[in-house]
């Protein structure tokens, strides 16, 4: 009796160990990343037509983490350091995987093969949510940190709450705490990135210990203008805040956009909700949404810092002047025009630029490609290159003024 006993443990040991050592198909690919998602085929077989399903997306979930996707992480395994205890969830009747699927469709109907059901599913993921997830739990992140990175020029940034037409960023920060904390809670992710940024209480404080604020209701807008323009900051990133409370627990999105500062061009744009979570902390939350969404968003940010930058030069000439733009020569005898051609040539990102017009009284450049750099290797920037343009007009005994609008350099000669 022993012995069948004995037999039967054995049996059922080797049972249980085969049924934990289950493999998938791994019949897995890769269709569309779209950033926040991805669609994926994946081959399942099951008993019924209903399991193929749920095992298309478990094998789906198995290949990600421990073969690999063509297309996902250089091919490479999303799970570099075991972790059973976290990723059996996803496998047994927990189905931790659940908050990640956004749909699941036949890609064709199933087939029985020797008894059981086969088939084909487009599966769409959270895919960069599903990353940050296996991120902090299985040690990814120490894995990263070992490769060397390349690179980039970092902007300088400053991050301010999204506002409503007449609103300013002052009584914003001082009327809504959530906001104060989503501004915060970005602020502090892209600092963990060793980004450098500037603290938008602080200008506040310090515009007002300057008395630079206008009194007047109406102000708010020139106001925040002035504070951006001031800041510092290459880069000023808006902050809107959505939170959508249930039964089923809580969940917010940072409406996260980038603008240059110079030329209030959009860079990079970002969002997304959260996963539900049993708290109500806006904190709590909101860095949740930093760790989803900040950096995509900062790649797009720095991809574009790291671009060389579209201008348009306009110049004119001032009602003082008594010569035509046409005519007016510089001390070394050549026309002004052509000085101003000649000196493009070198000094615009590989000489390129384009004429509009010229005429007696303007001409106007509808793009000049600044460079990346100044000389000094620093970011070069639409006031650097024209202060550098008309600092070698007066070496030439041409005066003139500069002023910047937006991504416009408007250059006025008095001749």
């Amino acid at each position: 009796m022993k012995k069948v006993i004995t037999i039967l443990g054995i049996l059922l040991f080797l049972c249980t160990t085969s049924a934990k050592a289950q493999e998938y198909l791994q019949i897995v690919s890769l269709e569309t990343d779209k950033g926040a998602t991805a669609v994926f085929t994946s081959a399942g077989i099951a008993d019924s037509k209903k399991g193929v399903e749920t095992d298309a997306i478990k094998s789906l979930i198995y290949t990600l983490f421990f073969q690999g996707v063509e297309g996902v992480n250089d091919g490479k395994p999303l799970v570099s350091k075991p972790n059973e205890a976290y990723t059996n969830t996803f496998f047994n009747n927990q189905a931790r995987y659940t908050p990640y699927v956004v749909s699941v469709e036949e890609s064709g109907k199933s087939t029985k093969v020797g008894g059981r059901f086969q088939g084909t599913m487009r599966i769409t993921l959270r895919l960069r949510q599903l990353i940050n997830d296996v991120r902090k739990n299985t040690h990814y992140d120490a894995m990263l940190a070992e490769t060397p990175k390349t690179r980039f020029p970092k902007p300088t940034i400053i991050v301010v709450p999204y506002k409503k037409k007449g609103e300013s960023f002052e009584s914003k920060l001082e009327n809504d705490s959530d906001y104060r904390i989503a501004v915060g809670a970005v602020q502090k992710g892209l600092e963990s990135c060793d980004i450098k940024t500037i603290d938008l209480q602080g200008r506040i404080d310090a515009m007002n210990r300057r008395s630079q604020y206008e009194d007047n209701a109406g102000a708010a807008e020139s106001n925040d203008k002035q504070l951006l323009m001031s800041s510092g900051a290459d880069v000023y990133v808006t902050v809107d805040l959505m939170k959508d409370y249930t039964a089923q627990g809580a969940r917010v999105a940072l409406v996260m956009k980038a603008y240059e500062t110079a030329s209030g061009t959009i860079w990079a744009s970002e969002d997304g909700w959260t996963n539900r979570f049993q708290t109500t902390q806006t904190e709590v939350l909101c860095s949740y949404a930093v760790k989803d969404n900040l950096s995509p968003f900062l790649e797009q940010i720095i991809k574009n810092f790291s671009q060389p930058a579209r201008v348009v030069l306009q110049i004119s000439i001032s009602g003082n002047s008594t010569g035509s733009l046409q005519d007016a020569c510089c001390a070394n005898g050549e026309r002004i025009v052509d000085f101003i051609q000649n000196w493009l040539d070198r000094n615009a990102h590989e000489g390129d630029y384009h004429i509009q017009g010229i005429m007696d009284e303007s001409a106007i450049f509808d793009y000049v490609m600044i460079p990346r750099e100044d000389k000094n290797g620093f970011k070069m920037t639409s006031s650097k290159f024209a202060k550098d343009l008309n600092d070698q007009l007066k070496a030439q005994d041409v005066s003139g003024t500069v002023r910047i609008d937006g991504n416009t350099i408007l250059l006025m000669l008095d001749l």
